[in-house]
């Protein structure tokens, strides 16, 4: 276990040690989970290679266009 200090602004620093084992670097994003008593610090890693995984029958930007349209329908209603 590793302990470290919040900072004035809420700050924390990973430990070098952490940050290798993690190969966490400047810039990366860290997911912070809330489970009721517990904070968990999760690694997001961008580089995974998913473009291609999944195929569309359509083109992606017109079923997001579908789905804003339908968003703002049921906006509208309300």
């Amino acid at each position: 276990m590793v302990r470290v200090k919040v900072s004035s602004k809420g700050q924390i620093v990973l430990p070098k040690i952490i940050r290798e084992k993690f190969d966490i670097r400047e810039g990366d994003e860290i997911e912070v989970l809330d489970l009721g008593d517990e904070i968990v610090l999760v690694p997001v890693k961008k580089n995974l290679k998913l473009r291609g995984l999944v195929r569309f029958e359509r083109p992606v930007r017109e079923i997001l266009r579908e789905v804003r349209n339908e968003e703002e329908k049921l906006e509208a209603k309300e």
